[in-house]
């Protein structure tokens, strides 16, 4: 069955870099699917790829390549990896961008790719990302079998990303948090999850604070910022199923002085109760 190759870089879309990445592609399988996730990471940050990888995967079929090049340490002794988790086939630099989707799917094998006989003829030292995981991933499209693309290295070896998880405390109706992404509309995702927050049981309607720094701000839980009027604050479950503070046509993460990795407290100070 042809594979799907899916990228997802911090290459931006100026520069010649993702259209040449997909000319190796297509110029050793012209039959190759390839999708773009998105090219626009903020330059460098090996989190943001992370997470964006492991929110989205599941809404690709089974066996789709993911190419992540995210590399800040491209050019130093890091290694090109391979990993083949349970549904999907993941390659990158060694440097923890594959790891929180690997091992959310389940790890199965992993490969040292950087010497592969399939990588292309001269390897630069600043761009991989043409000269290692494109080929690579191409002939995988092809049908190659992956012990024949690397090493066999034990996941043991390989960097991993640390994922801190949220701290509840029920009896104070309170979680701490970490800022884990921030999209373009200035929305703040959490690391909190739809079971931990329904540890605090909120209802639409109820109020949580929000401790920032040295700041609290106040916001309604609801389905979705929609539901307050502009200007305001909202926080409700996202489409990947965290935690999310926004601004109704603002942006959260300006009025909140935050960034990815912040840590944050939230706090229920009021359940709404229904009499009907």
């Amino acid at each position: 069955m042809k594979k799907l190759i899916v990228l997802l870089t911090d290459y931006g879309y100026r520069d010649p870099y993702v259209g040449v990445v997909k000319g190796v592609i297509k110029s050793i399988n012209p039959e190759a699917e390839v999708i773009d996730l998105t090219h626009g990471v903020e330059r460098h940050n090996i989190l943001e790829a992370a997470v964006i990888l492991a929110v989205s995967a599941k809404y690709f079929p089974r066996n789709t390549v993911f190419v992540v090049v995210v590399d800040p340490g491209v050019g130093s002794s890091r290694r090109s990896i391979l990993i083949e988790t349970s549904n999907y086939i993941l390659l990158g630099p060694d440097n923890g961008c594959l790891t929180l989707l690997a091992e959310q799917d389940g790890v199965k094998r992993v490969f040292d790719i950087s010497n592969s006989k399939y990588k292309l003829p001269e390897v630069s030292y600043t761009f991989h990302g043409r000269d290692i995981f494109a080929p690579v991933a191409a002939w995988i499209s092809k049908g190659v079998p992956l012990e024949e693309v690397g090493e066999e290295i034990s996941y043991s070896e390989i960097v991993k990303l640390t994922f801190e998880k949220p701290i509840v405390n029920e009896r104070d109706k309170s979680i701490k948090a970490t800022v884990v992404y921030i999209d373009v509309f200035g929305n703040i995702m959490t690391n909190i999850s739809n079971m931990d927050l329904s540890k605090l049981n909120p209802s639409f309607g109820s109020k949580i604070n929000i401790e920032a720094g040295a700041s609290i701000h106040t916001c309604v839980f609801e389905a979705s910022f929609s539901r307050v009027p502009e200007g305001e604050l909202a926080c409700y479950i996202n489409s990947w199923g965290y935690f999310e503070i926004a601004v109704n046509k603002g942006n959260a993460a300006a009025k909140l002085r935050v960034k990815q990795g912040d840590g944050i407290v939230i706090k229920q100070v009021e359940q709404l109760v229904d009499n009907t």
